[in-house]
């Protein structure tokens, strides 16, 4: 594995995947998605999300091999805890709650970035959970390019994690509630992803 800056851009969301399913990729072949996983990997930023989503399934199948060794061609690694931080999600923000606690007006975001720059003892990657009013997209490229980036996200920011935030948004425009759901999230994750950065506020 070895560090690097990838270019601030972004691919957006995988046309007709369902990221809030435990397992998105598993009505495809094996074949298909490690043909994918080539080139999830070797676009600039590379498609880490997707190309760990497609691993994993491969993992569960014990059809991993050619998989674990494109991952090592281009010296990355699949994320490690995004299987678990999922499920975490999920444990954390069942449905119910999801449709019955949210307050107010809404249409604004939580999301979550894939932040490298770490070392092996922090399993390379990190996470930066944040919110906002604008588009996810739109600020993913603000945290890239410009001086309100967030911590290291200029030089380390690499893609959205779409599998960790699609399916709870739109959340509250009012301040004070969507900085409660950022919290929620962040706590969420911080038992299982080594590196979490963001505000909370309690």
């Amino acid at each position: 594995m070895r560090h690097r800056s990838y270019n601030a851009a972004m691919h957006g969301k995988f046309t007709g995947l369902n990221y809030g399913h435990e397992k998105p990729f598993r009505n495809w072949k094996s074949g298909h998605l490690e043909t994918l996983i080539g080139g999830w990997l070797a676009s600039n930023p590379p498609c880490l999300e997707l190309a760990t989503l497609a691993y994993n399934e491969l993992l569960s199948r014990g059809d991993d091999l050619k998989a674990a060794m494109k991952f090592a061609d281009v010296e990355l690694e699949p994320i490690p805890w995004l299987d678990a931080a999922r499920h975490r999600v999920r444990e954390t923000f069942p449905p119910e709650l999801i449709q019955t606690e949210k307050k107010g007006r809404l249409g604004a975001s939580v999301y979550v970035i894939l932040r490298g720059g770490y070392t092996g003892h922090n399993s390379w990657y990190g996470a930066y959970v944040g919110s906002t009013k604008r588009s996810v997209e739109k600020r993913f490229l603000e945290h890239r390019t410009t001086s309100r980036a967030g911590r290291g996200l200029i030089a380390h920011g690499i893609e959205p994690l779409y599998s960790l935030f699609d399916h709870l948004n739109p959340m509250p425009v009012k301040r004070k509630y969507l900085q409660e759901w950022e919290t929620r999230l962040h706590e969420a994750l911080a038992p299982v992803v080594p590196k979490v950065i963001g505000d909370v506020v309690f």
